[in-house]
């Protein structure tokens, strides 16, 4: 807030101002002007610290089983300030059918993402709550409020391709499976500053293994 007492000093600092601003424009008076629009410092670099939504579709392949899964993915990511990313993820899946009918999962969830950077190399935290919806055929349908936690990395390979391994173990209480780990590794390649392209492969706990693929839209 600007005071009364401040008037003089505003004064000087604004005649110092418009005198480097003379200088400048002098200056600059022979450089051609540029028209283009100015390119996101950001651009051709990772995900992290990216403000994003990833639309995307992953195929679950259930060991020893003849059922797989399709789902679609939703995922929105905030960068809140250096070092510190925000997330809303929400998945639907829908399972090929058992001979007893289809099982389907919602998921839903929130949370944060920590980082810093290493030579190029970003090492990240990550913490949120959720719920899951899971209808299951003779079992009917369930549901539980979710925790996870997770860490990785992400690796530039390029200006515009990352690589990411990861980690995340999820736990929803009240679920007969309550406690899932997943891992594996996503990359992202940047088309343009806006455009980009996302694979994932993971596998968990249950050696199930997800085959993903996914447009990421940066804003």
């Amino acid at each position: 807030m600007i005071t009364l007492s401040s008037h003089s000093r505003i004064a000087a600092t604004a005649a110092l101002a418009l005198g480097l601003a003379a200088g400048a424009f002098a200056a600059d008076d022979a450089a051609p002007v540029s028209t283009s629009a100015p390119v996101p410092e950001a651009a051709g670099h990772g995900l992290l610290g990216q403000s994003y939504v990833n639309l995307g579709y992953s195929y679950t392949d259930f060991t020893d089983t003849s059922v797989a899964g399709n789902s679609y993915n939703f995922t929105m990511n905030q960068g809140v300030r250096e070092g510190l990313d925000t997330l809303l993820e929400y998945s639907y899946l829908q399972s090929t059918n058992t001979d007893f009918g289809h099982l389907n999962q919602q998921v839903l969830d929130v949370g944060a993402r920590a980082f810093t950077n290493f030579a190029g190399i970003k090492p990240y935290a990550e913490a949120g709550v959720g719920w899951v919806w899971l209808h299951e055929p003779l079992v009917g349908h369930q549901d539980s409020f979710l925790w996870f936690v997770g860490a990785g990395a992400e690796l530039q390979a390029t200006t515009d391709l990352s690589f990411t391994p990861f980690v995340r173990m999820s736990y929803a209480s009240r679920l007969d499976d309550s406690r899932q780990w997943d891992y594996g590794v996503k990359s992202n390649y940047w088309f343009n500053d806006k455009i980009g392209l996302m694979a994932t492969l993971a596998r968990d706990n249950s050696r199930d293994m997800t085959y993903g693929a996914g447009v990421t839209i940066r804003y």
